[in-house]
């Protein structure tokens, strides 16, 4: 098939090296002058969650060795080797500014410059991820009062802006704990104001990486999910339910006493600034797309008071600063507005599609989080986002390629939308909300890679022994070769594969 691909980072790279495999030609369209998504727009000194071996193409390791947690400039590099070398059609500056159905596939209107052609597809894929968009910016009454700058965090391109001055920086989610970290790095007195404390993951867990116990089976097979694979995670999860509450609750409990040594020995001022940052609810409900690993010395910066903690909604802005619901006023030279992404939006869609993807907060609604049952000859690509992103993004394509050929048979259009309300209806009750909740499996990765795989008649279970397999640290490696294993059981077959129901 002629397929094109809209988006040029990470998730829409993986895609097409796994539909090349498979024959498929391959278009990449990117609005902007860089490949990377999200990547080519982050803030100053961003690094990667995880680390580089579990944020790779599965039969493409890092040519030169990045950091630890690579920085967005190792990351793009990564990503133009990984081009060249699997000779992907990449073509930047080109944005799709309408898309219509044909008999055969989709006609899109590209623009380049001035300059408008028409392409014919048979099959197009959006990738333009959760996270590139337009960032949430409320307004805010009295912003015109405020003498000081108003910015997000993408807008911050330089540190050094932070100097001598005392910043307010407003959320909880992983780039409001860089900014303020880093704002406190660079001198700055920090005002952290927030409507709810989230729970963070430590760098070290008892002296740990955090990667190791929780990016093992054992670790992933705690997660609660709206489907366990496997017999045993079934039972565990549905009559042992105690034991997994009670791993969570330790696990918080550690996390928090950590939290809180940072403040020992420091008096009681530390103590209560600590105690502000602490959640109160349950640690597991935290744990969506917008979980932050703990940055380096946030914490620290806390008890110091370098960061001085503020709970309390944001309701307007004065002249010195910003004003809580409660009256409190916290006094700012800059406020730096770092609320998250806006939901997905898809402004090149027919209007009819647009309005079905568009219409819940919480982000599109997929079939297996790639295909939407009433848009035809089109699927998604990253939005299975979670913490062993590339994996899920590749192995999503694996699946798709077999419904492409034929080789899987999917549901009825209304089992299929049946299998998303449940799913849906299952984040809602159990993740706190945000934009792209709906549209991403977060720490569910295993879950959602093992069903794939079973659907695909490929083992999900990628060790070489049952003691690495259920402690060992899953990394990207261990799922290459996974569109070849497909392939070689698709020539052995006899007739379709059959999608499967969901486990509860």
């Amino acid at each position: 098939m002629r397929i094109a691909i809209i988006g040029a980072g990470i998730s829409g790279i993986a895609t097409a090296i796994i539909l090349q495999k498979a024959g498929h030609a391959v278009t990449l369209f990117e609005k902007s002058d860089k490949i990377g998504g999200v990547w080519a727009m982050s803030y100053p000194n961003v690094r990667l969650q995880n680390v580089g071996e579990q944020y790779c193409f599965s039969d493409f390791p890092w040519p030169k060795q990045p950091d630890q947690h690579p920085t967005a400039g190792q990351i793009m590099e990564y990503l133009e080797a990984a081009i060249e070398h699997f000779k992907l059609d990449v073509r930047l500056s080109h944005n799709i500014i309408t898309m219509d159905e044909t008999a055969t596939g989709w006609s899109l209107q590209v623009a380049k410059g001035s300059e408008t052609k028409t392409h014919d597809f048979d099959y197009v894929i959006s990738a333009i991820g959760q996270y590139s968009g337009g960032k949430r910016r409320p307004e805010f009454k009295g912003e015109h009062l405020f003498k000081g700058e108003i910015i997000t965090e993408r807008e911050m391109k330089d540190l050094s802006n932070f100097e001598g001055k005392r910043v307010a920086v407003v959320g909880f989610g992983k780039s409001a704990l860089d900014m303020a970290t880093m704002a406190s790095k660079q001198g700055a007195q920090v005002e952290h104001v927030f409507r709810t404390a989230r729970w963070t993951i430590p760098f070290k867990i008892l002296g740990i990486h955090y990667s190791y116990p929780l990016f093992s089976r054992f670790g992933s097979v705690m997660m609660s999910s709206w489907a366990h694979p496997s017999t045993m995670e079934q039972l565990l999860h549905n009559k042992l339910d105690f034991v997994v509450k009670g791993f969570w609750s330790s696990l918080s409990g550690l996390f928090a006493t950590q939290a809180k040594a940072n403040a020992w020995f420091k008096g009681d001022e530390a103590k209560l600034r600590i105690q502000k940052v602490i959640p109160e609810h349950p640690f597991i409900k935290d744990l969506r797309s917008a979980a932050a690993l703990e940055p380096t010395q946030y914490y620290e910066f806390v008890a110091e008071g370098k960061i001085n903690p503020h709970q309390g909604d944001l309701v307007a802005f004065s002249e010195k600063g910003v004003l809580l619901k409660d009256g409190r006023e916290v006094e700012a030279d800059m406020v730096v507005l770092s609320l998250g992404s806006e939901k997905p939006r898809f402004p090149f869609m027919p209007e009819k599609y647009r309005t079905m993807l568009e219409k819940e907060t919480d982000g599109v609604q997929l079939y297996r989080h790639i295909l939407h049952p009433d848009i035809p000859r089109f699927a998604f690509a990253g939005y299975n986002h979670g913490f062993m992103h590339v994996p899920a993004a590749e192995v999503g394509a694996a699946w798709l390629c077999a419904v492409l050929d034929g080789d899987l048979t999917l549901p009825e259009i209304a089992e299929m939308k049946k299998a998303i309300e449940y799913m849906s209806e299952w984040k809602r009750n159990h993740i706190h909300f945000e934009p792209s909740r709906s549209c991403a499996i977060n720490t569910r990765f295993q879950q959602y890679l093992d069903i794939m795989l079973k659907e695909l008649e490929v083992s999900p279970y990628r060790k070489s022994n049952p003691i690495a397999e259920l402690f060992g640290r899953y990394e990207a490696k261990d799922y290459s070769g996974v569109y070849e294993e497909y392939c070689k059981a698709k020539a052995k077959r006899q007739k379709p594969l059959e999608s499967l129901e969901i486990w509860t």
